[in-house]
């Protein structure tokens, strides 16, 4: 969880980035016209921060992805969001395949991944008796 301090920080990197005032926004996070400018100031009392829900229509009104907006302003990395996701058999190549498994399945999908991937010792995850 990111500090007041850093999550300031990081909102005002958001404002920057949007190209938007403070007022419009806060219109774009579905809040107040001051919400933005009173959640940036210290002096001012603490106000919820904005939800998931908030930075979807946040992101669809600026254009910034809502992954990225998740890492700015609650700290999860996209990352671990991808990695989640491949084990639901969500996105990347094989999604269509992966969708069509049962939960069991996918789950002993990823542990195959997984396991292929331990045996790889580069981060290349090339192998030393086959190189590329």
């Amino acid at each position: 969880m990111l500090t007041d301090e850093e999550f300031r920080t990081h909102l005002r990197g958001v404002l920057a980035r949007s190209g938007l005032s403070m007022r419009a926004l806060s219109a774009a996070l579905g809040r107040d016209p001051g919400y933005v400018a009173a959640i940036l100031d210290p002096s001012r009392p603490s106000r919820a921060r904005p939800t998931p829900a908030d930075l979807l229509q946040t992101s669809d009104a600026t254009g910034i992805p809502f992954v990225e907006l998740l890492e700015a302003l609650w700290g999860i990395e996209p990352r671990r969001l991808a990695d989640e996701l491949a084990k639901l058999g969500i996105g990347g190549s094989f999604s269509a395949e992966m969708a069509s498994l049962t939960p069991a399945e996918r789950a002993s999908v990823a542990d195959f991944v997984a396991f292929l991937a331990a045996r790889h010792p580069s981060e290349r995850g090339q192998d030393r008796d086959h190189p590329r």
